[in-house]
């Protein structure tokens, strides 16, 4: 029996096995696996939120993460309101319920892209990371890093508060890629402040908003 796609024909030299035509290789489109060092060390600002302003679908439709240096989320406690739909809009963080004056952290080594105090945000901390993610941290009562510091995993950034358009004390934490947010809990357990994955995370550009 042949495989599938072969044949036989009788040719000049007797009974010849006939193979099918093999296509050249095609590139995947539109495929990144790693964030490239524009995304990391370009589109600075210290004044935008989002300082890309590159549209979704000029993004890889898959970029991996690396997750190998260090990490912290110390608050272990279960969020409040979710990524996601939320009254009619889209809510493009977590919030972590946490007392006014709690010690908020970096979670990655990075940067500090952007300190200052934006009306729904209130006070406000996007740092930079050099696996190309950026992390949002808002609501804060007080900022404690400016716009060029550098911080490690862990160091104090902040503490935390209920400034701008906010109902309560506590911590609303974004995670963006090339300015567009993604969930945080796809990749961050925030009650066991770890992370789900292992060194690697691959962000699909259908999670981006």
């Amino acid at each position: 029996m042949l495989a599938a796609g072969l044949y036989l024909i009788l040719g000049e030299n007797g009974i010849e096995v006939v193979y099918p035509p093999i296509e050249p290789a095609r590139p995947i489109e539109f495929v990144s696996l790693e964030a490239s060092s524009e995304v990391v060390e370009g589109y600075w600002s210290t004044a935008e939120l989002n300082s890309y302003n590159i549209p979704l679908d000029s993004i890889p439709e898959r970029t991996l993460v690396r997750l190998d240096g260090a990490f912290s989320c110390p608050y272990g406690r279960d969020v409040f309101s979710h990524y996601g739909r939320r009254h009619g809009r889209n809510h493009r963080g977590v919030d972590i319920p946490v007392p006014p004056g709690t010690r908020v952290v970096a979670a990655f080594d990075g940067i500090v892209r952007l300190s200052t105090y934006h009306r729904g945000y209130g006070n406000i901390i996007i740092i930079r990371h050099p696996n190309g993610l950026e992390t949002c941290y808002a609501h804060l009562s007080e900022r404690k890093v400016k716009s060029g510091d550098v911080v490690s995993a862990g160091d104090l950034i902040a503490l935390s508060g209920s400034t701008g358009r906010s109902t309560g004390p506590h911590l609303h934490f974004e995670t963006l890629f090339c300015g567009h947010s993604f969930d945080p809990e796809s990749f961050i357990d925030i009650r066991g402040g770890t992370l789900r994955s292992g060194r690697f995370f691959m962000l699909h550009r259908e999670r981006l908003d």
